[in-house]
């Protein structure tokens, strides 16, 4: 019998999907999963000054004066400056430890624990908002199999954060990358690559997500993750403290982070179900 070739449908056949396809996603911290709120950096710097009060001692173990601690932050943060540095890239320890030589006090309590106290001031008494979308996309990230982290510029430290957000039902990531820990902060790649490292990722499968477009946008990209532009808490800046930003047209961008359809349109998670 002859052979006919198979009937074909008349409809074309469909295009491959080339968005990019990711298995992690990576949030920024400030004004993507949290903000100031009713906190301000005003009443952090105070709760500071008074840890500082807690942990320091002046000759003979007596207090030292506040003003005296207020002046030695202030010349160790100018220090900083002078290296090309900042309290973001440096641990909260060492900040302790500069203090109490620049005060010429001496610590009450062992340097790890006195960094810890300090990394930790004022975030119980003047809470930061927790962004509800950011712990519903990740709830939802999470039971689907796809991890979520967080990559962020923070003089607070990793252990901070994962104590705050437990007792604050904020989102429950599965590391925090913070600048002060690693001694380098965004944009610099090695951040960004820490993250795919923890993950045991390549970086081209691991999506940031942040507010910044030079410090998030621009260090994920320079370090070969995929990145898109939060916009959604922009509105919450304290005034005067972020330049105004113009977005590039080549950046994805997106209002809100936990309608997962609107950021779906752009790219494609891999969870385990589907692999």
């Amino acid at each position: 019998m002859p052979r006919y070739p198979p009937r074909r449908s008349g409809r074309p056949p469909a295009a491959p999907d080339r968005r990019p396809r990711y298995r992690a996603l990576s949030l920024d911290l400030w004004f993507t999963t949290i903000s100031h709120g009713g906190a301000s950096d005003v009443q952090w710097d105070r709760a500071r000054l008074e840890v500082l009060g807690d942990l320091l001692a002046g000759p003979g173990r007596r207090p030292v004066a506040p003003a005296r601690l207020r002046s030695a932050l202030t010349r160790v943060r100018a220090r900083l400056a002078e290296e090309g540095r900042s309290a973001t890239d440096t641990a909260p320890r060492t900040i302790v430890e500069m203090v109490a030589r620049t005060a010429r006090a001496q610590l009450r309590v062992r340097p790890g624990v006195a960094g810890r106290q300090f990394s930790d001031a004022g975030l119980l008494e003047f809470p930061p908002r927790i962004n509800p979308e950011a712990v519903r996309v990740s709830a939802q990230l999470a039971a689907a199999g796809v991890p979520v982290v967080s990559v962020t510029n923070t003089g607070r430290s990793a252990a901070t954060w994962r104590w705050f957000f437990q007792t604050h039902s904020g989102p429950r990531f599965a590391t925090v990358v913070a600048s002060c820990d690693l001694g380098t902060a965004k944009p610099a790649p090695e951040i960004f690559l820490e993250a795919a490292r923890r993950l045991r990722l390549p970086p081209a499968s691991v999506l940031h997500v942040g507010d910044r477009w030079d410090l998030d946008v621009g260090g994920a990209v320079a370090a070969g993750l995929g990145a898109a532009l939060y916009r959604g808490l922009w509105h919450a800046y304290p005034p005067g403290l972020y330049p105004a930003q113009a977005k590039p047209r080549a950046v994805r961008d997106v209002a809100r982070i936990d309608q997962l359809e609107e950021l779906l349109e752009r790219v494609r998670f891999a969870t385990r179900r589907s692999d």
